[in-house]
């Protein structure tokens, strides 16, 4: 199977020329009315056109500078979106979506003001009319999540082909009890277990046919501890979960998955869970969303923000761009304290050292509690500011009316022992505990040459050179050793600096020498080359180096992914369980 690599349009709806580059993750964001569920329709359309036409043949016609293509006329009536005002400006053209995937094939929709589409297949082979070429050629295995509404109070009995039908559509809520009715009991288990891993304790069963009356009637149930009740009678956001469930339950690591606005009746920590769900089963996804929840849990080059006034989706760079995702949906601060009036819990922590440790921490058994919406999370300028931190908790307290626990990761940075030592003493008193990582930054637990190996065979699509371990691994202490000396001056000007102000008196020539002679000692040690050099920079020349010498792109989440329960750091682990220790007592 393939996966999507563009989108465009012309002349369609809100965009008169437009583009969207995708990768395997694709978060949509943007205002509303900005053009987010457009794309998504534009896919929904596609979907819809590709399951038409994939059951017929075609004929051959030219296409301009696309040549003769195998082309099918698809009837609207085949189309569950609704294809009035398609064209831009309400005109009364066409408007044209052109689906490329990374095969180098194109699937173009040609829609009208009104009447029959036009869809024809692009590619470099002599073009055949019959529905198998398409299928080869254009391997696209899409989900479609629907518009999810409540389900039906009293869901009458219909026939399997109805079910079908409206499958994918608005009216697939109608059915969804009918859905499981005719699906077998590994298939309905298999749900069942998706179900549970968003609501634990909670046990769908299978539908079961109500006779009587006039019409048969289908019915639902659940059991929660000792309480067995029918679906309808469960909150929203359960029968959404389910409903989101049902489609999942059909994909693969093949699916390239649809889902447009999950977040409108998902708690926080459903979200997390419905994108790590995701992200583990699907290929592919293309997802829209307002919530900084799902755009806080993935990688900043995940998120492409959509502006109808745009000629293409732009996709963040950097952490720096999350400005313009928080200013494209509205949020603010107020959002954090909003939250931490409910999870009544704060940690601070570093820059982009949050995303880093919270994918790190879901390694480790039991330490998700960064990423799974328990914690508030605020951000600090570091050392410099820690008296932001150890004064919060009163803060809170007065403008909140109850205590509030406040915990902090600091970066060691260049520091000694014992100016770490003497600030956690200053600092951990009350209801503040703060930790500072063994480690210069976050980025250092990143230097771990297995992880970084395992990336690199992974994404290399096989075509690696003989000794390319020995590659990595050099290049790997290279990196490490082109920094030595600049670390070296660094630890020596930290230690000096912080051991004159506590005695002006210390003299000045024998800490240098002191300093010097044990970083040289400890230098011959893999372990501590690792934790002290400036990690950021050092990473960043690893995937440089990678990347210009084997073509492999290595990046912190690939890292990470590689990463096993046995590699994170001791004293990370440690570190991050006092820290979950103070703020879920």
């Amino acid at each position: 199977m393939s996966k999507v690599k563009s989108i465009e349009f012309e002349d369609y709806k809100t965009f008169p020329k437009f583009i969207l580059s995708a990768r395997d993750k694709n978060v949509l964001v943007g205002p509303n009315n900005a053009g987010k569920s457009t794309c998504l329709d534009a896919l929904r359309i596609a979907f819809d056109a590709l399951r038409y036409t994939t059951r017929k043949t075609g004929v051959l016609k030219s296409h301009g500078s696309d040549g003769v293509c195998p082309t099918w006329e698809v009837p609207s009536s085949a189309i569950q979106n609704d294809l009035r005002y398609c064209v831009h400006n309400f005109g009364t053209g066409q408007a044209r979506i052109s689906l490329r995937l990374d095969n180098g094939n194109k699937f173009v929709i040609l829609i009208p003001d009104d009447g029959v589409l036009e869809c024809y297949l692009q590619s470099d082979l002599q073009p055949r009319v019959n529905s198998a070429f398409l299928k080869e050629q254009f391997p696209l295995k899409l989900t479609i999540v629907p518009t999810l509404s409540p389900l039906e109070q009293n869901e009458e009995l219909v026939r399997e082909e109805t079910v079908e039908k409206n499958r994918y559509g608005r009216l697939a809520s109608r059915n969804f009890r009918n859905f499981w009715l005719h699906r077998t009991d590994d298939e309905f288990d298999a749900f069942a277990d998706l179900v549970e891993l968003g609501w634990p304790g909670i046990r769908v069963q299978r539908p079961e046919v109500e006779r009587g009356g006039n019409r048969s009637i289908v019915r639902m149930y659940f059991r929660e501890g000792p309480n067995v009740r029918e679906v309808q009678w469960a909150g929203f956001g359960f029968q959404v979960w389910m409903q989101t469930m049902m489609h999942l339950a059909g994909t693969n690591h093949d699916s390239t998955l649809v889902l447009d606005e999950p977040d409108i009746y998902l708690h926080p920590d459903l979200q997390h869970r419905l994108l790590r769900l995701v992200s583990q089963r699907v290929g592919q996804y293309f997802i829209a969303t307002h919530s900084t929840e799902i755009i806080n849990d993935v990688d900043p080059g995940e998120v492409l923000i959509i502006r109808p006034e745009a000629r293409g989706a732009k996709r963040i760079q950097n952490e720096s761009g999350y400005a313009d995702v928080y200013s494209a949906i509205g949020s603010s601060e107020n959002a954090q304290f909003a939250r931490l009036a409910k999870t009544k819990k704060v940690l601070y922590f570093e820059g982009k050292d949050a995303k880093i440790l919270s994918k790190i921490a879901k390694k480790i058994g039991g330490m998700d509690f960064i990423s799974n919406s328990s914690v508030t999370l605020m951000k600090t300028d570091g050392f410099s500011n820690w008296s932001r931190v150890t004064t919060s908790s009163w803060v809170f307290e007065k403008f909140f009316g109850f205590k509030i626990p406040v915990s902090a990761i600091f970066d060691r940075d260049y520091r000694c022992d014992g100016e770490i030592e003497d600030f956690l003493k200053r600092v951990n008193k009350g209801e503040t505990h703060c930790g500072v990582l063994t480690h210069k930054e976050i980025e250092n637990y990143l230097l771990v040459p297995s992880a970084i190996a395992a990336v690199v065979k992974k994404f290399s699509g096989g075509s690696l050179p003989s000794g390319w371990e020995n590659t990595v691994s050099d290049i790997i202490e290279s990196s490490i050793e082109e920094v030595k000396s600049t670390t070296l001056s660094r630890r020596i000007g930290a230690r000096i600096e912080f051991e004159v102000k506590k005695n002006p008196k210390r003299d000045i020539p024998s800490l240098s020498a002191e300093e010097e002679a044990r970083f040289t000692e400890s230098w011959k040690r893999e372990e501590f080359r690792r934790q002290v050099v400036p990690g950021k920079e050092v990473f960043s020349s690893i995937v440089k180096n990678i990347q210009d010498k084997l073509k492999v792109t290595v990046t912190s989440p690939r890292v990470i992914d590689e990463l096993t329960a046995q590699s994170v750091d001791r004293e990370l682990m440690q570190l991050l369980m006092k820290v979950k220790e103070h703020l879920l007592k």
